[in-house]
């Protein structure tokens, strides 16, 4: 029988609410080092935690950086592709909204391509302030 958690919320709610929180992706030790205050003391839970929200496309894993960003998009918008611009520079990650282009890649399982659920494609950039 398990027993039961102490923490304030489940695991998922805490480690979604520190990615929206923060400012640049963060690394899965990043984020245990946030969500200790809430008695959270080893990675496994954050890794759990991790991988329950990207399967469910609210959080997005960044394999470029091994790090982890929270998805940005409304909550009226679902979408099974997503795109990020990543700043080979500084590592800013920006969702692209682009909803033409989003199409246009989706568009690819029309032509067989089996895309997986809640893809990601990283897209390298140099972002304006880096450029300038």
């Amino acid at each position: 029988m398990a027993r039961p958690s102490t923490l304030p919320a489940p695991a998922e709610e805490l480690v979604l609410k520190e990615l929206r929180r923060s400012k640049k992706p963060l690394g899965a030790y990043d984020v245990l080092e946030k969500v200790k205050k809430f008695g959270i003391k080893n990675s496994p839970v954050v890794y759990r935690a991790l991988n329950v929200l990207v399967k469910e496309g609210v959080v997005h894993k960044i394999h470029a950086l091994n790090t982890f960003v929270a998805c940005n998009c409304h909550s009226d918008h679902e979408h099974s592709l997503s795109v990020l611009t990543i700043c080979h520079d500084c590592h800013d990650v920006e969702e692209l909204h682009d909803h033409g282009v989003i199409h246009q890649l989706e568009s690819l399982r029309k032509r067989g391509v089996r895309l997986l659920k809640h893809a990601v494609i990283e897209l390298p950039i140099t972002c304006q302030d880096c450029a300038a």
